[in-house]
């Protein structure tokens, strides 16, 4: 299947936004002392900040899919913003390029994603490898929504470290994509994953099963 364009690329001052809010995320693991002026400051700075987002956020829970729809009846939907341009806040750190029925990029885990001491949390693997995964399907204009995907965790997955990841395609069975991959830190692989895509079927809406 041909993928059309999915939601919007966010404007270059959100993505700066988002690199300023993420930054602060990660600062605040850092301190030990709530009780500082600087924390204080802090907090009434970004209670403001929120206060005058708010006042030009859209309030409509209809994401905008494409660009033909209305901006005054829809919310942005940020659908490559997990990549490149980045501007989920929360998302790690990556890169990804496709080579035919692979692909291969990058991923670093911060303290936002600490799971165990010095270790990112296994949801937010499962998150990375979800997101790549679901990247591999839309560049290879084949198969659709996430239905199955297993996580091996192999050993514990390092913050603050670019690790490699390598993603291919299984096989395709009519509506069904299957595709493995792997996470790695060099040569060792920390954790692996193996998913189905299946294509919706013609008259797919948001929200209901792609099986279906």
């Amino acid at each position: 299947m041909r993928f059309p364009k999915i939601g919007q690329t966010p404007a270059a001052e959100l993505v700066e936004l988002a690199d300023a809010l993420r930054g602060a995320a990660n600062e605040i693991l850092r301190i030990h002392e709530g009780e500082h002026e600087d924390v204080q400051g802090a907090t009434k700075a970004l209670k403001g900040m929120t206060e005058r987002l708010s006042a030009i956020a859209s309030r409509q829970e209809v994401p905008r899919f494409g660009e033909s729809q209305s901006t005054a009846d829809t919310r942005p939907y940020y659908f490559p913003g997990a990549i490149e341009p980045r501007v989920h806040v929360a998302h790690p750190f990556m890169t990804g390029e496709q080579d035919g029925d692979r692909r291969f990029g990058r991923v670093r885990f911060d303290l936002i994603h600490e799971g165990p001491p010095g270790w990112a949390h296994g949801g937010h693997v499962a998150w990375f490898f979800d997101q790549a995964l679901g990247q591999h399907v839309v560049a290879s204009d084949v198969g659709g929504p996430t239905h199955r995907l297993e996580v091996t965790y192999r050993r514990g997955t390092p913050l603050h470290k670019e690790l490699d990841y390598e993603i291919k395609t299984e096989r395709v069975e009519g509506r069904k994509m299957f595709a493995d991959a792997w996470l790695r830190d060099g040569e060792v692989v920390v954790a692996e994953a193996k998913a189905l895509f299946v294509e919706p079927r013609a008259g797919f809406k948001p929200g209901q099963s792609a099986a279906d």
